[in-house]
């Protein structure tokens, strides 16, 4: 119980630092930027206290929010007992919830 606890908590972290960044995509939506410019988007893991970024462009964030389970996390930033690595590039890991951690974040998907 105290895993599912926890993982629901990760997951309910996580959710939040993605909210900042959908709003943050949805500012810059209407700036006029080149495909691959670079953009510091908030590392969306677990760690409530965590301010590191994650550089990407928005066709990589949006890429990544294709699927509402997962998230763009700093290298080095993963749950293990929660979620599971599914890509890694040189500056960020994605990440997949799973078990009620996976539920939860689909729930809190804005989109």
């Amino acid at each position: 119980m105290t895993l599912d606890w926890r993982a629901r908590r990760i997951a309910s972290n996580e959710s939040a630092f993605r909210d900042v960044n959908e709003r943050l995509e949805g500012d810059l939506g209407s700036l006029e930027l080149e495909r691959e410019e670079r953009i510091e988007f908030v590392c969306e893991c677990g760690d409530r206290e965590c301010e590191q970024s994650v550089v990407l462009t928005l066709a990589e964030y949006e890429h990544i929010r294709s699927d509402g389970r997962h998230f763009a996390v700093a290298i080095g930033h993963v749950y293990p007992e929660a979620e599971r690595v599914v890509e890694r590039h040189a500056s960020h890991e994605v990440v997949e919830k799973r078990g009620d951690g996976a539920d939860l974040a689909e729930q809190r998907d804005p989109r």
